[in-house]
């Protein structure tokens, strides 16, 4: 087979497939279906407790910090849906192809929020983002599979999710501290 016809084979299943995304969301995910009110809670919760406990002073570094939590996860869940290892059958809309409400709204919300926290109170910020990982990872993600709102494929695991929950969580606090440190040391502007 040619490259062209491999090109097009491939844009042929992905038509008909965000064909067959689209016609499911209607039919298991609507508005018409608690799982969609689900998600739409489970999105203004993490958004209403970030406005009232978000430590205003210091919105750019924590939201850096949530942003690379966001991108990092999205990207990985990217990844694990489109090779079926992690499915959320459920989601806000048929647009999105991960769980937006889980890797985009409440692991960041809740990462920033203990970051800000270990950072403000002088915490071990390690031994506490394992903590929280292990909530996530083993407590939401328990929850989310008995309510059908996420299935698990492929040897995918609780501690395989809440692994990747701690490299994540370190990840983004390094990241942030080498940009705080670049701000502080790095070459000064002049003019």
């Amino acid at each position: 087979m040619s490259v062209d016809e491999l090109y097009y084979q491939i844009y042929e299943l992905k038509e008909r497939l965000g064909i067959l995304q689209e016609e499911y969301w209607h039919q298991t995910s609507g508005p018409d279906t608690w799982y969609f009110w689900f998600n739409i809670v489970s999105v203004i919760i993490p958004f209403v407790l970030l406005y009232f406990f978000l430590d205003r002073g210091r919105v750019f570094e924590i939201g850096f910090y949530g942003f690379a939590i966001h991108v990092m996860w999205s990207n990985l869940d990217n990844v694990l849906s489109m090779y079926n290892y992690l499915i959320t059958p459920h989601s806000i809309s048929y647009l999105f192809p991960t769980s937006l409400t889980v890797t985009t709204v409440v692991l960041p919300i809740g990462f920033m929020l203990l970051y800000q926290y270990c950072t403000n109170k002088g915490k071990n910020f390690y031994l506490y983002a394992i903590v929280l990982s292990a909530g996530f990872g083993y407590g939401l993600a328990s929850i989310f599979i008995a309510l059908d709102m996420l299935i698990l494929h492929g040897g995918m695991k609780l501690t395989y999710i809440f692994l990747l929950d701690v490299a994540i969580s370190y990840l983004a606090f390094w990241l942030t501290k080498l940009f705080w440190w670049l701000k502080n040391h790095g070459p000064k502007k002049t003019g």
